[in-house]
């Protein structure tokens, strides 16, 4: 005799929240599927069915939900981006490179009396898909005294003695750098005065080894400094040559003495670090009376940087170990993550600049853009960045959803697929319909109660197409396979919107 078993068929409305039954032995069913209750369902059943109903549930699966505050190992007055040393050797090659340019009749003059502003010296590769990738770890010390720090908004985002901006790039810094999605450019049009590449670009700590760097000279004869680039992707302009605002320098890196993947980028009004600025104006800038930005970025750029969905948790090795993501944006159904419950994936959000009692809004969205799941997050305390993740049931109608995060009214999604091992995908609302078997002639025979209905097609577990009827009345018989096993049906209608649905045929 030929039964047919429902698997965990998920409704396919895909504006409502999961609703799930499991069925065992079933001889013939009939699924009201555009239900509003439950009493709606009709099953005929030959043995048992066990029924679950979660609507709004928020799902955590074993390994439950988890933070982690990224503490970076930041530069200090023991272990500065850069040393006395090498400040002196800069002002020497200073010296040096621009008598050889003269020489060769490059006019170096000042042919500006106006500040050079400048724009943001990083961009994202076209690669790189996070919302966002930055967060300042340290600005330019503005205290002189020895043993004290402050910085330009007359906080403490710095440390003794700093004389530039260190730019982090997050998170994942050095998946970023070894794949080259966090490029330094120019932030003014100037001459290369000095650089310097082929530099171990893994450096965790204080090194006396140089860093990978570029110096330009601007039209105003002020200089920016862009330092810890990664090996090899310095410009292979020479000294001498003019670049313009935006073009390409190199890769954020980690040469020279550098706690992991930023750029110290550092601005002298002169050829002497003595004649240092600090880009960013605020109440506690000693150096200089204005801005140097065409337009400053806020103090505190809270927001969300990266909203992404993965197999299981991401890991974040000690420096300098790569960090291995585990992001993905396709899940088959049924998916079973590594220490996750079935079903079960980790969606995670990356915070910049995170403040106490602020809160979160993290959603999953339907394909049609109706929330499947919805869910917040209070800030606990502040933190520099932070990243939080929660491990959530994943849709099973298969179609493309969103993560969607929320915060300090800053948005980051991503989005992702869901597919059957068919990849079969649903795109519209499944109508009422009627399964069941003849043993006599090993048929399976769907009745509809939509009468626009125009295809049904079967296929296996490979995706190959197994058998397909075209129907013109509300009763159609399928040839079933000769082998038994999972199999995959899919309505058309005359719109073409498909309706996908699981068979067990045995």
């Amino acid at each position: 005799m030929l039964y047919l078993k429902w698997l965990n068929f998920k409704e396919s409305q895909t504006n409502k929240q999961p609703f799930e039954y499991k069925c065992v032995s079933i001889v013939f069913f009939y699924k009201f599927i555009e239900m509003k209750t439950i009493n709606t369902l009709s099953l005929f059943i030959l043995f048992g069915m066990i029924a679950t109903k979660s609507v709004g549930t928020d799902f955590n699966s074993k390994s439950g939900n988890n933070a982690t505050e990224y503490a970076p190992s930041e530069n200090s007055a023991t272990s500065p981006c850069i040393t006395e040393k090498e400040y002196s050797l800069l002002e020497s090659r200073i010296l040096e490179n621009k008598k050889l340019l003269q020489s060769k009749n490059i006019n170096l003059s000042n042919s500006s009396n106006s500040i050079t502003l400048l724009n943001w010296p990083l961009r994202p590769s076209p690669d790189l898909t996070d919302c966002s990738y930055y967060h300042i770890s340290a600005y330019v010390d503005q205290n002189t005294t020895s043993g004290l720090v402050q910085d330009y908004n007359c906080g403490s985002n710095t440390y003794d003695g700093h004389r530039g901006t260190d730019i982090s790039i997050w998170p994942f810094n050095f998946y970023k750098m070894d794949n080259n999605l966090v490029e330094v450019i120019a932030a003014a049009p100037g001459i290369i005065i000095d650089k310097h590449d082929g530099e171990f670009d893994r450096n965790c700590a204080a090194t006396t080894v140089s860093a990978n760097y570029v110096l330009i000279q601007h039209a105003d004869g002020s200089y920016a400094l862009y330092w810890h680039m990664k090996n090899g992707s310095i410009t292979t302009k020479a000294i001498g040559q003019s670049v313009i605002a935006g073009e390409y320098l190199g890769v954020v890196g980690s040469s020279g003495s550098s706690s992991g993947p930023h750029l110290h980028f550092e601005v002298w009004s002169g050829s002497t670090v003595a004649t240092r600025v600090d880009p960013y104006y605020g109440t506690c800038n000693s150096l200089n009376a204005s801005s140097w930005w065409t337009s400053q970025k806020p103090y505190k750029e809270t927001g969300i940087l990266k909203a992404s969905v993965h197999t299981t948790d991401a890991v974040f090795p000690a420096c300098p170990a790569t960090e291995t993501s585990n992001e993905s944006t396709s899940f088959q159904i049924p998916f079973q993550g590594p220490g996750l419950s079935p079903g079960y994936a980790k969606f995670y959000a990356f915070l910049r600049n995170e403040v106490s009692g602020l809160n979160a809004t993290l959603t999953i969205l339907n394909p049609n853009g109706s929330s499947y799941l919805t869910w917040s997050y209070t800030s606990a305390n502040d933190a520099k960045v932070r990243a939080w993740a929660w491990s959530k049931v994943l849709p099973t109608n298969p179609g493309t959803y969103t993560f969607r995060v929320v915060y300090n009214g800053v948005t980051c999604s991503s989005d992702f697929e869901i597919t059957t091992s068919t990849g079969i995908l649903s795109n519209g609302n499944s109508k009422d319909l009627k399964i069941y078997s003849s043993s006599s002639n090993r048929k399976t025979i769907f009745e509809l109660k939509n009468s626009s209905i125009q295809q049904i097609e079967l296929f296996n577990l490979l995706g190959e197409k197994v058998n397909h009827v075209n129907i013109n009345e509300r009763k159609a018989e399928l040839n079933s396979p000769t082998s038994t096993g999972i199999y995959f049906y899919r309505l058309i209608d005359d719109k073409q919107l498909i309706y996908t649905g699981k068979l067990f045929l045995e």
